[in-house]
């Protein structure tokens, strides 16, 4: 008898707030390396809107922000 691969569907779901903060995860990494502007601000709208949706909490949001602001002063500093 063959063993067939599990479908799509069949794959547990991640939770929104998981996908969030994964997506967040991998925009701060580009944010360390590249430096950009815009980037700052697009990951400042998204802790924002993280915040507002629950996917994080005030508390890691207020953290995020200090990490992130923390990050474009050492650059200023360095740059």
């Amino acid at each position: 008898m063959a063993h067939h691969a599990r479908s799509a569907s069949a794959r547990p779901e991640i939770p929104l707030e998981q996908q969030a903060i994964a997506l967040i995860g991998a925009k701060l990494i580009a944010f360390r390396i590249n430096r950009h502007p815009e980037q700052l601000a697009q990951l400042i709208g998204m802790s924002r809107m993280a915040a507002q949706l629950g996917a994080i909490s005030n508390a890691e949001h207020i953290q995020l922000l200090e990490d992130l602001y923390a990050l474009a002063d050492e650059e200023v500093s360095h740059g």
